[in-house]
């Protein structure tokens, strides 16, 4: 059963992967934007470790600002089309993780959310120092963490070290 649950779980990650194609060359300008992106992600994530659901709110305020700030007109039709399929979904659970207080409601987008965060920093190659797939067996989802050390956002303190690293995404931006 593990070993299902592992297979189904790469198979998963690999859909998401494709389907974040070749983009070809990004604008260093557009893979710094899309950063601050991830940057403001991380913070949703590390609120949600810390199940407090006020500055969670307030840092998916900060990635729907970031998302506003990527200027698309720096991007090829492939990567254009890309990113509005991504941002579209992003910005989606942005808004719910941010108009809702409820720490589990934003645990739920933000495994959404963790999904196409993934997809938008492996295309865009858009991260400034290496980061982390990590992946909670028990709530069998994933999130990006720029440390290898696992910090569950799902669970909190109840469940802190719950999981393990799945994956690295190399350095993307130069």
């Amino acid at each position: 059963m593990k070993k299902l649950v592992v297979t189904l779980f790469v198979l998963a990650f690999a859909a998401i992967a494709s389907s974040a194609q070749d983009l070809g060359v990004i604008d260093p300008a557009v893979q710094q934007q899309v950063g601050m992106t991830l940057t403001a992600y991380y913070g949703v994530k590390d609120a949600l470790i810390d199940s407090k659901a006020d500055i969670a709110s307030a840092k998916a305020d900060e990635i729907l600002k970031s998302l506003d700030a990527v200027d698309a007109t720096k991007m090829s039709a492939a990567q254009k089309a890309q990113w509005e399929k991504l941002e579209k979904l992003i910005r989606t659970d942005s808004v719910h993780v941010n108009r809702n207080k409820e720490v589990e409601h934003q645990r739920e987008h933000f495994m959404k959310l963790s999904n196409n965060m993934y997809a938008l920093v492996f295309g865009f190659k858009a991260n400034e120092t290496e980061a982390y797939l990590q992946y909670c067996p028990m709530k069998k989802a994933s999130w990006l963490s720029k440390s290898k050390d696992i910090k569950n956002p799902y669970f909190g303190s109840k469940m802190l070290t719950c999981g393990s690293v799945k994956a690295t995404v190399k350095k993307g931006v130069s």
